[in-house]
């Protein structure tokens, strides 16, 4: 039987059990400190990069693997399957997909058993697509099949994500000083989406935290009838239980969701957005 391989980067944010009930391989991204080079999933989680910087630490800075990393990557999973369809993140977003695209230039005839996908996405955005991708390898279809497949939904996804305050944004160069200190000012809490692969600022919510994060949720899910009800992701960073629980009850008010999965952030992702970020992502019909 010819055998494909379904393979992503960590920063899909899928859960662990999913990734192993389904044979997923994934390749690790880098986070830097002021005490070292760590390995997120590996070495680094995200309550300790979220505990390293609310406790004054300055540095996270998030990088890709290297071509020659992708290549034994890839190299290691050709050892269990016959073709690989590899998932990246947004190559607006990250060097992941360019450094993929890289490594299958020096892995020769081997790299033509490798397609990489840009996902125009990142976190639980490149999971919806990882998942169709598993869904048609499980139905017998060809790469090709595959691919085409996780292209078609990569622009029905929503991918959007409320943040407590925009010091990590700052911190990492999506936003302006002047903004940082404008959000800070007035309690403006930044909503972002990402939108042809790059992340835009969407819209801001004002005041007291809690009721932001639902006023969010209602936003995002105000046209049920135009979402795909099968499966709902909240996907956050450090964020407390009881928060969670108010926006999954929110959400199942407003659509009849088959699933609702609660997700946490990757250390790389959390570095960049910050404790309290969360995000409802789902698919549009």
């Amino acid at each position: 039987m010819h055998k494909i391989g379904i393979t992503t980067d960590c920063v899909c944010d899928l859960p662990e059990e999913y990734l192993e009930a389904n044979d997923i391989d994934t390749v690790y991204f880098y986070i830097t400190t002021e005490t070292g080079r760590f390995r997120d999933g590996y070495e680094i989680t995200s309550a300790n990069v979220l505990e390293y910087l609310e406790n004054g630490g300055e540095k996270a800075e998030t990088n890709a693997p290297e071509p020659e990393e992708y290549k034994i990557f890839f190299e290691k999973a050709l050892e269990k399957y016959d073709e690989i369809v590899h998932v990246s993140v947004s190559s607006q977003i990250s060097l992941s997909c360019q450094n993929a695209r890289a490594a299958l230039k020096l892995m020769g005839e081997d790299g033509k058993k490798v397609t990489v996908i840009d996902s125009e996405h990142l976190s639980t955005g490149i999971g919806y697509m990882v998942i169709k991708a598993v869904e048609m390898r499980d139905s017998e279809k060809t790469a090709a099949e595959i691919t085409n497949a996780a292209e078609d939904i990569k622009s029905k996804i929503s991918t959007t994500f409320i943040t407590l305050n925009a010091d990590y944004l700052y911190r990492n160069g999506r936003v302006s000083k002047g903004v940082r200190n404008i959000c800070s000012a007035f309690q403006l809490h930044p909503v972002l989406t990402v939108k042809n692969g790059n992340i835009t600022l969407k819209a801001v919510r004002i005041g007291n935290y809690e009721k932001a994060i639902i006023r969010y949720v209602r936003g995002q899910l105000r046209h049920s009838s135009r979402i795909e009800t099968k499966r709902l992701f909240i996907t956050h960073a450090g964020c407390p239980v009881k928060m969670i629980s108010q926006i999954k009850a929110e959400s199942e008010k407003l659509c009849s969701f088959e699933e609702i999965i609660v997700t946490k952030a990757s250390a790389t992702i959390s570095s960049n957005c910050g404790t309290g970020t969360v995000g409802v992502l789902f698919v549009y019909n």
